[in-house]
């Protein structure tokens, strides 16, 4: 008889460890859902943040040329001017700028896929949510 048991139990364990592993599963697909989510939703917001500050930036560089163009009596000075200028914040950005723009990045996905506090408040809800 206690061979019966000791297989029941046996069989009760192993349950219990398949639906752990199902949880845990389940809680780490939607882990991974949430931050590729809000890498993509903040991939989104920067490319129509970007986009309209590009055609702000377009039309104040086209006015700016035609104002110094006009002040120097002849508009193509005005947009190889402005064009110069961009030309040198590009080599500037190359020479200088790609450590800056690297180490913010990497800090601010870094605090969205590997904030603690976040994962254990989602944690709970979906214990409580399976539990259910």
């Amino acid at each position: 008889m206690s061979i019966f048991n000791l297989s029941e139990n046996i069989s009760k364990v192993s349950d219990d460890a398949k639906k752990y592993l199902n949880s845990s599963l389940e809680y780490y697909k939607l882990d991974s859902f949430k931050k590729m989510m809000n890498g993509a939703v903040s991939l989104v917001n920067l490319m129509v943040s970007g986009s309209i500050f590009l055609i702000f930036l377009l039309f104040i560089s086209v006015g700016l040329a035609i104002s110094i163009g006009e002040s120097l009596g002849t508009m193509s000075y005005g947009y190889f001017i402005v064009a110069g200028f961009y030309l040198l914040v590009f080599i500037l950005y190359k020479l200088f700028g790609k450590p800056f723009t690297t180490e913010i990045v990497l800090k601010k996905y870094s605090k969205v896929f590997f904030n603690e506090s976040t994962q254990e408040d989602v944690l709970d809800e979906e214990f409580k949510h399976l539990e259910k």
